[in-house]
């Protein structure tokens, strides 16, 4: 399974031929740099993966060499870290149509709700929003959900959406992973 596709919505990404007759997508120093705020959001593991395979421009054999992984997990991380990091641009990008909701919009929604709502938009989670908040995670779902129904009768399609796709993608912001033991924080918080 080839890489090409990964990376395939990065700007100016640039591509190279490699032995294999097959293209390979790159990025330069300078894009790492632009890219750092979205990258930050990924563990260790992650980066890892990313940088050997688009900066440092290593073939998936020799990153699943360096990093002693098989194939079939190589290509999942990588299909995961892409769908990671497209989730974390949307959410970046819807990122002021969440703060004016919130400042002008949120009034038939609950103190409680509110809480729900942002935690669910920084943290994607149904478990670190019912911690933070100290209360279930069935009530957290529940009324995330109620939430998100109410949006739709009352019409607020932007953030409709919005909650729509986090509700699609739980989760995916940030992932503990047994045995790594990083101290990064696991809310998002847009650059």
């Amino acid at each position: 399974m080839s890489v090409s596709n990964i990376g395939r919505h990065i700007e100016n990404v640039k591509g190279r031929v490699s032995d294999e007759e097959s293209v390979s997508q790159t990025l330069t120093v300078d894009q790492v740099r632009a890219f750092r705020p979205l990258l930050c959001f990924l563990n260790g593991k992650d980066r890892d993966i990313l940088y050997l395979i688009f900066v440092s421009k290593k073939k998936q054999k020799e990153v699943q060499d360096i990093l002693r992984r098989s194939q079939p997990s190589l290509c999942y991380d990588i299909k995961r870290i892409r769908r990671r990091l497209k989730f974390i641009s949307y959410i970046n990008s819807v990122f002021d149509i969440f703060i004016e909701f919130v400042r002008l919009r949120s009034q038939p929604f609950t103190p409680e709700e509110v809480d729900i709502l942002t935690l669910m938009f920084y943290t994607s989670s149904f478990t670190q929003t019912a911690e933070i908040l100290n209360v279930s995670q069935v009530r957290v779902r529940y009324s995330y959900d109620k939430c998100v129904r109410r949006m739709e009768e009352l019409e607020l399609w932007d953030v409709y959406e919005i909650f729509s796709v986090i509700r699609g993608n739980l989760n995916i912001v940030k992932r503990k992973y047994k045995g790594v033991g990083e101290a990064m924080s696991e809310v998002f918080f847009p650059a």
